[in-house]
């Protein structure tokens, strides 16, 4: 297969995309560098701040995604941080724990639900969204809110959810965020990435456009490391879903090896793909191996190893590949990226429920 990307293949592609979701995509990079600036100009208030001893985001779908990044990254904070994807908050929140509410919308229910119950048990508030319930609620309790620009599909705002986080956590020092010189190089490095991969007729095909076309017609099985590429296998599992309408399965090194490795080495499995996202650049011993059993039972095994100089860098290096991949896995079977009729069928439903 040629790594040059004909005009003809190149206007098929944007046939099937009418809502240009590509194009969110690439210009996510330039949208983070303006959320980034929203969050440093809507800060966590230091009133109280001596008094956090723990922190619970909670969000649904991609907004959720905002606090697993966020986690990911985190991986010194002296701070308990959680991430919560239901309507009920655990029970050990308290005055001593920030609640952290995002939703894009400013309309998910379980995350409204989460922020009554958090006022309820004397929690710190502070919430992010686009307008919607959750503004009004921030309004009526005098809450931080940081704004963010709407009109997007939330998977694709994810950068745009993560850097207002990002800016507006600066004074909590506990959570060991990147110093502002490593975000702005992060920023940086987004803008060169989004200039790398976006598609362009008669130019050879990206690399998240070549791994796309390896994966027509397979199955993919996502494998990600424990806290390190653990929820970066997880987004893209689920980007393959919303995006490409792709069933992938994910698993996490090194636990997989003590189960899922005997069902991949009990058959050939001749319709699925593994990549393995390795968020450093060398492979550990034990991935080596466990890539080298799986290579003998599945069609294709590929590796990614994340790019960049810093732990925010590497992160948003493979969380951005899979962005492209997943919608560029959609273009090249006719697929519109943009609808989710399933989700909002079930929302729909739902409602009618609860009526």
């Amino acid at each position: 297969m040629s790594t040059i990307l004909g005009a003809e293949a190149f206007q098929q592609m944007q046939a099937a995309d009418p809502a240009q979701m590509l194009g969110l995509v690439s210009a996510a990079a330039r949208r983070a560098r303006q959320h980034w600036d929203y969050g440093l100009a809507h800060p966590l208030p230091i009133e109280r701040l001596a008094d956090i001893q723990q922190v619970l985001i909670c969000g649904m779908g991609g907004s959720g995604s905002t606090g697993d990044l966020l986690v990911s990254l985190c991986s010194d904070s002296h701070l308990p941080l959680r991430v919560n994807k239901s309507g009920q908050l655990p029970a050990w929140v308290d005055r001593h724990t920030l609640v952290i509410g995002v939703s894009y919308s400013g309309n998910t229910a379980e995350t409204l639900a989460c922020l009554t119950q958090a006022q309820q048990q004397g929690a710190l508030l502070h919430l992010l969204s686009a307008g919607g319930e959750v503004a009004d609620f921030a309004a009526a309790h005098q809450l931080s809110r940081v704004p963010l620009d709407g009109g997007l599909p939330p998977r694709s705002a994810l950068f745009d959810m993560f850097f207002a986080l990002l800016g507006s956590l600066q004074k909590l020092r506990a959570l060991h965020l990147p110093a502002t010189a490593d975000t702005l190089g992060a920023l940086s490095q987004l803008d060169q990435l989004s200039a790398a991969w976006t598609a362009r007729p008669d130019e050879k095909a990206p690399a998240p456009l070549q791994l796309a076309r390896q994966l027509v017609g397979l199955q993919p099985i996502i494998w990600g490391v424990s806290q390190e590429s653990e929820w970066v296998a997880l987004r893209w599992k689920n980007q393959l879903a919303e995006n490409a309408k792709t069933l992938a399965l994910w698993s996490v090194l090194p636990e997989l090896n003590h189960n899922e490795m005997v069902a991949i080495c009990a058959a050939h499995h001749s319709r699925q793909a593994l990549i393995y996202l390795n968020l450093e650049t060398a492979t550990p011993v034990a991935d080596s191996i466990a890539l080298a059993l799986a290579a003998d039972h599945l069609a294709a095994v590929e590796q990614l190893s994340a790019a960049g100089s810093t732990r925010l860098e590497r992160l948003l290096y493979l969380t951005y590949f899979g962005d492209f991949m997943s919608v560029y896995l959609a273009l090249l079977q006719g697929i519109d990226p943009t609808p989710i009729e399933a989700i909002e069928q079930f929302k729909a439903r739902l409602a009618q429920a609860q009526a």
